[in-house]
């Protein structure tokens, strides 16, 4: 009996024993499938390149890091939280977190947790979830706030002990979860609600806690992350299809914290989802093209080499989003030189962020405005692009913006225009607008962020008053995709050379027409032709009945000596205008301080003209002084009353005119430009005007001299082009053609619908022809050379001299 009872005890040990270690093998195979922290913006194996990278690379991240800390630690904790306070304070904190994390030797441990845990509890996220707030710096603040909080819980989570770790994980879960269901309305399939600069916080939010914090919920997590990968393919495919080209219909600044919270959405999915670089970047082409989307809506000005963002929809003329922080990831992730320049190239005093100090307390200096995303994404590898290796004009075809520049120095002169898409609430009914700056001045411009919003505040055509669609409304209502398709206006860049030795010429077609909800308007194309700094505008208006055409030109004065163009709070009521004889005008935007711009209206009709004061509510200043209704410059009216109408307008500075006169042509649309009492240009839309040397048959055509010698001409679906009775250039089908002159060759710039046969006037034979680079048979006969011509392509043909 007791050696029976010594063997049951002995097999009873044996399994518990095994039992125990069974019990161990399991928790250790759990534990080895719970991924170990940090781990929601970089690794754990990362972990000693980035602590690295403070001594070498990241020098002044690092400096400007210990900054960030620094001023935190003599500040008290922030008990009551202000909205735009909860933009940038939780996301300093995340500085220190990381700091620490990278030099556990650093003084700011005590810092971090007196901060961090007052953040986190406060009474507003309760109230909030309660019912009674709406939270601590809505939807944007929140986001922000949650993002922060799970990074540093992630950076941190060593120095938590394990009842701190649980209060975290439950208090982030709860606030996120509640953050998705009271944000609701941004998991719908309406497109702009998805993709504005909104939408994209609560995927990012959604996104750092499911993926950084622990013990989420089953039900939780399935239910995030059915959310956020169907947004993502559902993002991916109609950003791939709609904005390839990299905009935003928001505007530059919406689009710079929408790039940001994409970028932070992105490297939170690479990291989760064991991602590569260049993943999932390269799968999206509107990343591939948003640095380009910001490089060209830089202005031109100041010693700075920013004169502010071109005002499009509620465009701020700053940035909300730090390209010092933002661009370093796409540089990193595409080898991506321009996103490199603007990351570490541009030249900024200070980045005018959603922030907590008050205006006196601002940063001065660029190296504060190195946060921690710049330290955790900037790659110093990747070159920066020379700006002069880049085209002095770009076409983003989905947003229907063609922007130009005379040069890339800061005293540029700055073309811009815009009729495409529309999708959200901060874009405007603004379709054909255009603005002109030069060196960070401002001469035609848009009136900013509006609220509501009105078509009659941009340089655009009303239409017996009425504006586009969305006019009046406090967020434009652009319709749904993809049912607001048929509203869309359009830009057709006809010709665009860039510069060309000495020439410099661009042709392009406006066609907003359908974003005038009247029966009575049939449509209103707006053509501007570009010609080495000087600027021809040309509108077409046809109504099924006489009607009120209006057209309209803002102007502002903006404060003089200041880098930035919008700066006008105390000369926003001075008239810029100043009236000449023969329905001329000029524009002062600082009073004697800047070159002059030259308006004239070359127009064949009668166009009944008036200067009025320009009137619209500014948000920024009714935040600033409480007056939002407020005068910002004036704006030229003219206005015809019939069922047809043209009008043409010619833009040049006054320094670039010097010894010029300007004359229309008689009877019919054009002009005749003459120096020193010499014809220089001719430029007509019409075969019929009464020109001195230029003939054509086709829609538009203009010639330049130099010395008496053709330099240059160009035309718009032209069959024919002569000097009088010498024949230029002929064509079996219509074409549009730029060419130039040089010593040694011709340059033809073309585009056509069909493919065609060319003659040009040639009176010897040339030694080669080159078309997109690639040699040609030369085919050339008694003065004549033939060139075929392919259709539905633009094309270079190079025809070298031999002289």
């Amino acid at each position: 009996m007791k050696k029976r009872l010594k063997f049951r005890l002995g097999d009873l040990v044996m399994v518990v024993l095994m039992i125990t270690l069974f019990a161990g093998t399991i928790r250790n195979s759990q534990a080895q499938n719970v991924k170990s922290h940090p781990r929601v913006f970089f690794q754990k194996d990362e972990l000693k390149e980035f602590a690295d990278m403070r001594l070498t690379t990241h020098k002044n991240e690092w400096e400007s890091l210990l900054l960030i800390c620094e001023k935190l630690n003599k500040m008290e904790p922030i008990e009551r939280p202000k909205s735009k306070l909860v933009f940038s304070f939780p996301e300093k904190l995340a500085a220190v977190a990381l700091v620490q994390l990278l030099d556990p030797k650093q003084k700011y441990q005590k810092t971090f947790e007196k901060h961090f845990w007052t953040i986190l509890k406060w009474k507003e996220w309760d109230k909030w979830i309660e019912g009674k707030g709406k939270g601590p710096g809505g939807d944007l603040g929140i986001a922000q706030a949650l993002i922060a909080l799970t990074a540093c819980y992630d950076w941190q989570y060593q120095n938590f002990t394990k009842k701190e770790r649980e209060y975290i994980n439950q208090r982030l879960i709860r606030i996120a979860h509640h953050f998705y269901e009271d944000y609701s309305r941004f998991h719908t399939n309406s497109f702009a609600i998805m993709n504005c600069n909104h939408g994209t916080n609560v995927y990012a939010a959604l996104s750092a806690v499911l993926y950084g914090v622990d013990d989420v919920p089953k039900e939780y997590q399935k239910e995030w992350t059915d959310c956020l990968e169907h947004k993502y393919e559902t993002l991916t495919s109609q950003m791939n299809s709609l904005m390839s080209d990299g905009f935003s219909d928001e505007g530059a600044t919406y689009f710079m914290f929408q790039l940001k919270t994409y970028v932070q959405w992105m490297e939170l999915r690479r990291n989760a989802l064991e991602k590569g670089y260049g993943e999932p970047y390269q799968s999206l082409d509107w990343f591939k093209n948003a640095s380009s989307y910001c490089m060209y809506s830089i202005l031109p000005g100041g010693k700075d080499n920013f004169g502010g963002l071109a005002r499009y929809a509620d465009a701020n003329p700053k940035f909300w989003g730090n390209p010092y922080s933002v661009f370093p990831a796409l540089a990193k992730n595409l080898q991506d030189s321009i996103a490199q320049w603007l990351s570490s190239k541009l030249e900024l005093g200070e980045v005018e962020l959603w922030r907590a100090e008050k205006k006196t307390e601002k940063d001065q200096d660029q190296k504060s405005n190195f946060d921690v995303w710049r330290y955790i994404w900037r790659d110093a590898s990747v070159p920066a692009v020379d700006l002069n290796t880049l085209p002095n004009w770009h076409f983003f075809e989905d947003a229907g913006m063609y922007v130009w520049r005379s040069s890339w120095e800061n005293d540029a002169s700055y073309f811009t225009i815009k009729s495409g898409q529309h999708y959200q609430g901060h874009g405007q009914p603004d379709d054909g607008q255009f603005m002109i700056h030069r060196a960070g001045v401002p001469y035609i411009i848009d009136m900013g962020y509006s609220y509501p919003k009105y078509t009659n505040e941009h340089n655009v055509l009303l239409v017996n008053g009425k504006g586009q669609v969305g006019d009046g409304d406090i967020w434009s209502e652009f319709g749904l995709y993809p049912e607001n398709k048929d509203i869309w206006g359009k830009t057709d860049v006809i010709l665009s050379t860039g510069k060309q030795d000495g020439s410099d010429y661009f042709n392009l077609i406006c066609d907003p027409s359908n974003m005038y909800p009247l029966e009575e308007l049939e449509y209103w194309h707006r053509e501007v032709v570009g010609f080495n700094g000087i600027f021809l505008m040309r509108d077409e208006m046809k109504a099924k009945q006489d009607v009120d055409f209006e057209l309209l030109l803002h102007s502002y004065t903006s404060r003089q000596g200041k880098k930035d163009a919008y700066v006008y709070d105390k000369d926003r009521n001075v008239n810029p205008f100043k009236s000449e004889k023969g329905r001329e005008w000029k524009i002062d935007p600082r009073k004697g301080k800047a070159p002059l711009l030259v308006i004239k209206d070359l127009s064949n009709e009668t166009w009944i003209e008036k200067v009025e004061e320009a009137w619209f509510y500014d948000n920024y200043l009714r935040k600033k002084n409480g007056v939002g209704h407020v005068q910002l410059g004036n704006v030229i009216k003219r206005k015809q009353h019939s069922s047809e109408a043209n009008s043409l307008l010619f833009f040049g500075f006054e320094d670039q005119l010097e010894g010029r006169e300007i004359k229309p042509l008689k009877k019919e649309d054009g002009l005749g430009i003459y120096k020193n009492g010499k014809l220089e240009t001719e430029i007509s839309w019409s075969e019929k005007a009464k020109t001195n040397q230029l003939n054509f048959k086709g829609e538009m055509a203009g010639i330049h001299f130099q010395d008496g010698e053709v330099k240059e001409y160009f035309g718009r679906e032209v069959n024919a082009l002569s000097r009088g009775n010498e024949m230029l250039l002929q064509s079996d089908k219509p074409i549009s053609v730029h060419v130039l002159h040089q010593k040694e060759k011709l340059i033809l710039h073309l585009s056509g619908n069909e493919k065609s046969v060319l003659s040009l006037s040639m009176s010897k034979k040339p030694q080669e022809v080159l078309i997109d680079g690639n040699s040609s048979n030369i085919n050339w006969s008694k003065g004549v050379l033939i060139v075929p011509v392919g259709g539905n392509e633009k094309q270079k043909i190079e025809i070298i001299l031999n002289n």
